[in-house]
């Protein structure tokens, strides 16, 4: 063949274009049925540690929001959306990925936890979250989690940041800011956000010492407004136990945890890439090497487990997209064998090659619009 290296006579019977149509179709899906293989493995381990996510307590719903016009109350905790039963936070996110760039109604079940009653409700959704490449999605709806009282206690500085050119360290909590009495880590953030650039006078304990210290919080800019930025957050709070799911899924639930995982995983790339041909879904959710770099280096920071997700995400949508039908992908391989083996004969080196082409075209433009989306939210 003229795209393969020279072979000797005598080894030709084992080069890939002397093999059976079959034995082909074979090794090219041998790499994206590697990846989806490398998925289950990660998933299991992520599984195989057990679990512990909150349960979708409903704080606050927001004055205005599509949630409050439908009437869902706060205090209850979310036990379906559609059809599918949650009792996490992450199942919930999981399946408002689904609905993306969708027009129509998403159903909550909620349930009072003190009444013991549940009650269906319907919220409506036009073109939902289609133009946004954050997507936020309980926002958008007008529902905040419930989350325990934070206290004002420093639990993380940024480096180079302006709590630590102030003095503040891990541990430190705050008293007064503003001769302000702060009395949680919300009510110290609205002072931050409402002092851009301000020099604000501190009183902080630190191991049973009270100290004095000047912090000027730095600027950002959201929505046209520009808000005061400290680079701190702060301590973790500790949960009620009630709120809490662990899941102990044993050696064999982490295998049939795996492979349904990465079942729905694969079903969500598809769909996600159904919608963004259609336009459901905006092309400004397509993120590049930037984006991924900043994700890996989030979900190592929450935990191991979280890092193993991000790696079995990442490997089912490699396997997945490269089983799509386009030239230069093993998908668009995958097709000219299928329709050599219905037609009897290869297609000519012709339209095989033109083909490649356009192949090489559509990824090279979906790099470049991948990287211009990383530089736009840089």
């Amino acid at each position: 063949s003229t795209d393969e290296e020279p072979v000797a006579e005598d080894q030709r019977h084992l080069s890939f274009s002397h093999k059976s149509v079959w034995q082909r179709m074979a090794i090219v899906v041998a790499g994206p049925i590697a990846n989806l293989l490398l998925a289950i493995f990660i998933y299991f381990l992520v599984f195989l540690g057990g679990t512990r996510e909150v349960a979708p307590l409903i704080g606050d719903v927001q004055q205005g929001s599509i949630a409050e016009t439908a009437g869902v109350p706060e205090g209850t905790e979310i036990i379906r959306i559609d059809e599918k039963q949650v009792v996490s936070w992450a199942d919930v996110f999981d399946q408002l990925l689904n609905r993306i760039g969708e027009t129509g109604q998403i159903e909550i079940e909620t349930l009072d936890p003190e009444s013991g009653l549940s009650n269906v409700y319907s919220l409506p959704i036009t073109a939902w979250l289609r133009d946004t490449d954050q997507p936020d999605f309980l926002g958008s709806l007008g529902l905040v989690p419930y989350t325990p009282e934070i206290d004002a206690v420093i639990g993380q500085v940024v480096e180079n940041s302006s709590a630590q050119q102030a003095g503040l360290q891990i541990g430190d909590q705050i008293l007064e800011t503003a001769e302000i009495s702060i009395e949680s880590w919300e009510q110290w953030r609205e002072v931050i956000r409402s002092s851009p650039s301000k020099t604000l006078t501190m009183r902080v304990e630190r191991e049973g010492e009270l100290l004095s210290l000047e912090l000027t919080p730095g600027e950002i800019e959201e929505n046209g407004q520009i808000y005061g930025l400290a680079g701190v957050a702060p301590q973790a709070p500790d949960w009620p136990a009630e709120l809490l799911r662990d899941r102990d899924y044993g050696l064999i639930g982490a295998v049939q945890a795996g492979f349904e995982k990465t079942w729905t995983s694969s079903l969500f790339i598809l769909d996600s890439l159904k919608k963004l041909v259609t336009g459901q879904v905006s092309t400004k959710s397509l993120g590049g090497p930037v984006s991924i770099a900043k994700f890996a280096g989030a979900s190592a920071d929450a935990g191991w487990q979280s890092f193993l997700s991000f790696l079995g995400i990442m490997s089912v949508m490699l396997g997945i997209m490269n089983l799509l039908p386009i030239p230069v992908l093993d998908g668009g391989h995958l097709l000219f064998y299928i329709i050599e083996a219905v037609k009897g004969s290869p297609l000519s080196e012709a339209i095989q090659a033109a083909a490649m082409r356009v192949g090489v075209s559509i990824v090279f433009g979906i790099m470049l619009l991948a990287l211009y989306n990383d530089f736009t939210r840089l």
